[in-house]
């Protein structure tokens, strides 16, 4: 082996061991769809809300009004959908819009979501949830919209539908 090809195999083994080290300790960085950080503005959710079926709007100061419905029912590990609609001039100045979905008190994984943004302007994700090995349905749709005035969080509970088994 020569000197100049095992300057290229060092060279190499180093720029491999560098990525290697950086995706292990921060792999969003080098990801396209990072998730947005920063401080979140809580936003009341409607005591009458919703979310399924009729859905709710959900109104945040300063950006307008939001439309927020997912489908009934929402069985486990079924498909449905989860839709944002921007009211009047809303969606104006917004970025992105998230969800990520918990059940208080219990791990049931990553349930994160990143809204697309369809020509008319609404935000809609197709969502799996999974069911609960205790028998729980009790949810909260953390919803995130990221705008130029600010980023803004709204807990939003519902529950899911275990009546229906899933695919019957």
């Amino acid at each position: 082996m020569s000197m100049k090809q095992a300057k290229w195999l060092v060279a190499t083994m180093l720029i491999l061991g560098a990525l290697t080290y950086l995706w292990g300790r921060a792999p969003g960085k080098l990801s396209t769809d990072v998730p947005m950080t920063g401080a979140l503005t809580q936003v009341e959710a409607p005591a009458d809300c919703h979310l399924k079926g009729e859905g709710c709007t959900v109104a945040i100061n300063g950006l307008g009004d939001f439309r927020v419905t997912l489908p009934d029912p929402v069985v486990p590990l079924e498909k449905t959908r989860l839709v944002v609609v921007p009211q009047g001039k809303a969606g104006e100045s917004v970025g992105a819009v998230r969800v990520d979905f918990e059940m208080v008190g219990m791990d049931m994984g990553n349930n994160a979501y990143r809204l697309e943004r369809l020509a008319d302007g609404t935000y809609r994700a197709d969502i799996i949830l999974p069911g609960c090995t205790s028998d729980r349905t009790d949810w909260m749709a953390n919803l995130s919209i990221h705008s130029t005035q600010g980023a803004y969080l709204v807990r939003l509970p519902f529950a899911l539908d275990r009546s229906r088994s899933p695919g019957g």
